[in-house]
């Protein structure tokens, strides 16, 4: 499973362009039958971030939809709307490869996104895998309904994995914490003794209030 985020903020005052913007880029996308939606940061970020996430089965499909989709006169204006704006501003862009058993659900995320990005200490890249395996157990049990862990490739992360834990909402989110906090608790403490990784970043992403609606 391959998917890939395209990453803006707004500049000041520019909310209603930039909404414009960001909602003609999906409905584009869209109408090209790719598997798209729209997150935002709610913490992690020093501003507010836009990721316009979309999701291929494989490295191929993604590959054909893209040249597909760039041989569009809808995807260059859409596109060129970017370049254009005062409003938008290009924060990141990534292609990331879901790793063997944590692909299992094929599809956006319904809700809120915990991401948590990886850089493995030289050496424990595979033991880094290993503790991703662990701790997929370990959250979905107290209530995630949805664990991927993944290859980045490109942008801001390069060389990272990353480690998402989805949810229906934000209640669930809660909930999920309050479960699961003494067991993750000492699962990382344990790891904190011969650590396999450094974490980069710590976002939590939701659906938007205002794009799309």
């Amino acid at each position: 499973m391959i998917f890939a985020s395209n990453i803006f903020s707004a500049q000041l005052g520019q909310a209603d362009e930039f909404t414009r913007v960001m909602g003609n880029i999906l409905k584009v996308m869209l109408e090209h039958d790719i598997q798209a939606g729209i997150k935002v940061s709610v913490s992690g970020t020093s501003s507010t971030e836009v990721f316009i996430n979309s999701v291929f089965p494989d490295m191929s499909t993604f590959a054909n939809a893209t040249a597909k989709l760039r041989q569009s006169q809808k995807w260059v204006d859409a596109y060129m709307s970017i370049g254009n704006s005062k409003a938008t501003v290009p924060v990141d862009s990534f292609v990331a490869e879901v790793m063997e058993g944590f692909d299992d659900a094929p599809s956006l995320s319904e809700g809120v996104i915990m991401v948590n990005m990886w850089k493995p200490n030289p050496g424990r890249l595979a033991d880094l895998k290993t503790g991703m395996r662990i701790a997929k157990e370990m959250h979905m049990k107290h209530g995630a309904s949805a664990i991927r862990a993944y290859q980045v490739y490109g942008g801001r992360f390069t060389g990272c994995y990353g480690y998402n834990v989805s949810f229906t909402d934000m209640a669930a989110m809660g909930s999920w914490w309050d479960a699961g906090r003494q067991e993750n608790e000492k699962y990382f403490e344990e790891a904190a003794k011969d650590p396999a990784a450094e974490v980069q970043a710590q976002m939590i992403l939701d659906n938007p209030a205002v794009i799309g609606r």
